[in-house]
């Protein structure tokens, strides 16, 4: 059973670039269909997670504008993820992890859901359970998600709870004229 998705950010969430302006601002992109995939994992009642090396603040703000919870700046991911998930009480099986690089070895090497994105590292890749057709910040996450879903066979039921909380709109998201946004 699947219980929380723990999601690297450079590399999975995003193509892996990293844009830096001369005020020391950063930028990155997202791909609006891991955005979704993400819902339909926490409409499963599962936890997420990003977990990133890299102090980010647009991965901090891309997973609270989701409802994922984040850790960022986190120098070694496994010591960090073993305390998390014996905080929280999650099993290392019961728990999924995308990654791409090195730095993720450690936590794919424990999880029982192992997943790397196509463009992964070799040694990545070996390690992994499954490797998705798209790249990191493709769509990956949403591949990974579905397949995941799939897996413990709640698919249906996350999309019905997905659609059920996103038709419709409310009049404080519409736009002067009345049109949704």
């Amino acid at each position: 059973m699947i219980r929380c998705l723990v999601l690297d950010v450079d590399g999975v969430l995003t193509d892996g670039g990293i844009i830096l302006d001369a005020a020391g601002g950063e930028s990155k992109r997202f791909h609006a269909r891991d955005g979704v995939g993400i819902k339909l994992a926490l409409h499963a009642g599962w936890r997420v997670l990003f977990l990133t090396a890299r102090a980010s603040e647009p991965a901090r703000r891309r997973a609270e504008e989701l409802g994922a919870e984040w850790v960022i700046g986190v120098g070694h991911k496994e010591r960090f993820l073993e305390t998390w998930l014996a905080d929280a009480g999650i099993a290392w099986g019961e728990t999924a992890f995308v990654g791409d690089d090195l730095q993720d070895l450690g936590c794919l090497r424990r999880v029982g859901w192992p997943i790397a994105v196509a463009d992964a590292c070799p040694e990545v890749v070996e390690a992994a359970r499954r490797v998705t057709d798209l790249a990191g910040g493709a769509g990956a996450v949403r591949e990974a998600v579905e397949w995941l879903l799939d897996e413990a066979g709640v698919r249906e039921e996350a999309v019905i709870a997905f659609l059920a909380r996103s038709e419709g709109f409310s009049v404080g998201a519409m736009r002067r004229g009345g049109a949704p946004q």
